[in-house]
């Protein structure tokens, strides 16, 4: 079983460091990991679209309506940090848009999506996952060497270690999108999007 101390210790194992019981031991080890874990680990899921990290669910429209602009919004789920596709089509580009017709079907403002798309709204996201167990083992790897380079010149006071741990964090990263990217079914691109990569 995966657990936030295991992935806390691999850092500290990286760079020489005495490994800990606990994030609220009382020593500097544990106190820079926990000022850094969890914002690391949403900033490392929302980088990328980590297959484990896709959900899916429908949204029921506000009883408020947006001020101006549109007629409907929509709450995120509390666990949202990326938009990834709504009502079955990917963010991307738009031939209209290169001419300039304004063809947006939505927008997100804070933490709701503003559109005229009729309830419920099919939505899918990049979910916070806080669970070690739900997560790859190639994103453990990287969660785990990123909190090293962060925290590195805090606890060894080294700039040849600090370097060393990102280079291993990047080279983490590539392994575990290149994994993630092989198990996903290839997204298509629209016509519209190849149109306006040769003008």
């Amino acid at each position: 079983m995966a657990s936030v101390i295991q992935v806390a210790n691999r850092a500290l194992t990286k760079l020489g460091s005495a490994r800990i019981t606990s994030l609220g031991d009382d020593v500097k080890a544990a106190r820079s990991i926990t000022s850094c874990f969890d914002d690391l680990r949403d900033e490392e899921l929302r980088a990328h679209r980590w297959s484990f990290s896709l959900k899916r669910t429908s949204l029921a429209a506000l009883t408020d309506v947006p001020a101006f602009g549109w007629d409907l919004q929509y709450q995120v789920p509390d666990d949202f940090l990326k938009l990834d596709m709504v009502n079955d089509q990917f963010p991307g580009a738009i031939l209209e848009n290169y001419i300039g017709v304004e063809t947006i079907d939505y927008v997100l403002e804070g933490n709701k999506i503003l559109t005229n798309i009729d309830a419920p709204l099919k939505l899918r996201y990049v979910a916070r996952i806080e669970d070690p167990n739900q997560w790859d083992v190639s994103f453990r790897e990287v969660l785990a060497c990123r909190i090293a380079a962060e925290i590195c010149e805090e606890l060894t006071q080294s700039n040849q270690k600090r370097q060393l741990a990102w280079e291993e964090y990047g080279q983490a990263l590539v392994r575990a999108v290149r994994a993630n990217a092989i198990e996903r079914q290839p997204v298509m691109v629209s016509d519209e999007a190849w149109v306006i990569g040769r003008i």
